[in-house]
C-alpha cells in the first residue's frame, strides 16, 4: 500500500513556509474514489477534470480553470469526469501563510485559522494557472532550482488565487438556486471533457434540454464566465500542458482543440498567457522565462 501511495504522490520542493507536490491518479486504480483526509492547507492546480466532493459541500467540477482548496484534515471523495483520471499539482502553506493571506479578507480568521478556508473552489485566472506551472517546470528541469524564486512565487500563487476567490465569493453570495447549480456543473462536466469537439449553443441546449437563452444565462450567472470563455480557456490550459509536454506540431494541436485555425489559437494563446505557442515550444517558456520580471 506504500508502494501504491508513492506512486500517487510526489512531493518536488519541501520548505518551511510551502511545499510542492504532484499528484496523478489513473482510473484502473481500484481505490480511485477513496481520497483524503487532506495533511496540509492545500491550494490545488487540476491539469484533468474530476469530480470532488469536500464533506458538508456540493460536489465540484475540478477543471483546470478552478483552484480547489482544502484544510488540514479535510475528508473528500472523487469520481471520473475526463478518461485521464485526476492529475494536478498541489501547493501546501504553513498555517500562518495562510491566515496572513487570508487577513485582508477575513478579520475573524484568528477565530478558525485551524479551518481557515470556508470555500471549496475558486477561479483560476491565466496569469495564476501560468505561474503555478512555471514552478512546477523550474523545479523539474533545474539541477539547481532558485529556492528564493519558488518559495516568493508560490505566495504571489497563493494571495492571487485567494484575490480571485473572494471576488467571486462576493459576487455570488446571492446564486443559491440548487437546480441553476446543478445544470451550471453538468454542462461544466460536458465542457471539460469534449472540449476538442465542434460545440455549439443549440446542440448543448437540446441536450440538457433547456433553452439557449436559459442555458448561456444561467451558466454565466453560476460561474460569472460566459461558456464560450470557459471551453477557450479549458482548451488553451490543456493546449500549455502539451507544448510543455513535447508537442510541437501546433497547426495540428490547434485542430484536435477544436479551433477552425492556427491563428485563431495562437492569438488567443498569446492573449491568455502573454506569449505565443511557439515560444513556449521553441525556448521551453514556462521553465527559463524570466520570473523576476513576471512578479
Amino acid at each position: 500500500m506504500e508502494t501504491e501511495k508513492l506512486l500517487l504522490e510526489q512531493v518536488i520542493y519541501q520548505g518551511e513556509l510551502v511545499q510542492v507536490g504532484l499528484f496523478r491518479c489513473p482510473l484502473s486504480r481500484t481505490d480511485f474514489a477513496e481520497a483524503g483526509p487532506i495533511t496540509g492547507h492545500l491550494l490545488v492546480f487540476p491539469r484533468t477534470s474530476v469530480c470532488i466532493t469536500q464533506d458538508g459541500k456540493e460536489p465540484v467540477i475540478a477543471s483546470p480553470n478552478v483552484v480547489m482548496y482544502y484544510n488540514r484534515g479535510q475528508p473528500y471523495r472523487r469520481s471520473p469526469v475526463s478518461a485521464r483520471g485526476d492529475m494536478c499539482e498541489w501547493f501546501a502553506y504553513a498555517p500562518v501563510v495562510v491566515a496572513e493571506a487570508l487577513r485582508s479578507y477575513d478579520m475573524r480568521i484568528e477565530e478558525h485559522w485551524e479551518q481557515p478556508f470556508d470555500f471549496t473552489h475558486g477561479p483560476s485566472d491565466p496569469a495564476s494557472y501560468l505561474m503555478q506551472r512555471q514552478i512546477v517546470e523550474h523545479v523539474l528541469h533545474h539541477q539547481e532550482p532558485d529556492w528564493l524564486f519558488v518559495e516568493e512565487t508560490s505566495l504571489w500563487v497563493l494571495g492571487r488565487a485567494l484575490e480571485r476567490a473572494f471576488e467571486k465569493k462576493e459576487s455570488t453570495r446571492s446564486r443559491a438556486n440548487h437546480s441553476q447549480r446543478s445544470l451550471a456543473h453538468h454542462l461544466q462536466a460536458i465542457l471539460s471533457t469534449r472540449f476538442n469537439e465542434t460545440l455549439t449553443l443549440e446542440g448543448l441546449s437540446s441536450e440538457l434540454g433547456y433553452s439557449p437563452y436559459h442555458l448561456s444565462h444561467v451558466f454565466r450567472w453560476q460561474t460569472g464566465v460566459s461558456i464560450h470563455q470557459y471551453l477557450n480557456q479549458i482548451r488553451l490550459r490543456t493546449a500549455l500542458e502539451m507544448i510543455s509536454g513535447g508537442c510541437s506540431d501546433l497547426t495540428q494541436l490547434a485542430i484536435n482543440l477544436g479551433y477552425n485555425h492556427h491563428s485563431h489559437f495562437s492569438m488567443a494563446f498569446r492573449k491568455s498567457f502573454g506569449a505565443p505557442p511557439s515560444q513556449i515550444r521553441d525556448h521551453a517558456f514556462l521553465s527559463t522565462l524570466d520570473h523576476r520580471a513576471t512578479i
